[in-house]
């Protein structure tokens, strides 16, 4: 088994997504490695908002979930004795996540397959969470872990 020293985790809050961090996080106990999680506010100001003033409420709405969601993770990270390193980031949710594993210099990236996919190139989530796997896997700068 490869080693990791650096694992991110991409979360959106679903049952998938709590699946897939526990194991991420079994494994950095295992190996001693951070552990970075990431959520993606993935909305268009142009297909949403009518006005800066809205777009800035939408948005302030969305930050405040996102860290609540990423906040869940705390105190599993804090029972297996890890530390959590926790960022959103606004974008292309693939593209974001791939971005953000370069930037920490990941070893693995950890993802929850959530529904039915049948074949890669489906769609992970559901809604604005929905990312391309196939995208997701050709642009991460390593490993990925897709995890149902």
């Amino acid at each position: 088994m490869a080693t990791f020293k650096k694992i991110l985790i991409s979360y959106n809050g679903s049952q998938p997504c709590r699946r897939a961090a526990e194991k991420a996080m079994e494994i950095a106990a295992d190996q001693g490695a951070e552990v970075f999680a990431l959520k993606v506010i993935a909305f268009s100001y142009e297909t949403i908002a009518p006005s800066d003033r809205l777009w800035e409420t939408i948005m302030d709405d969305l930050r405040g979930k996102a860290t609540a969601i990423l906040d869940e993770l705390k105190p599993m990270a804090e029972e297996k004795g890890l530390n959590l390193t926790t960022e959103i980031r606004e974008g292309v949710a693939e593209e974001e996540i791939a971005g953000y594993a370069c930037e920490i210099g990941a070893d693995l990236i950890v993802a929850a397959v959530g529904g039915r996919v049948s074949r890669m190139g489906r769609f992970l989530g559901k809604g604005q969470q929905r990312m391309s796997i196939r995208t997701l896997v050709s642009e991460a700068p390593c490993p990925v872990m897709l995890l149902h």
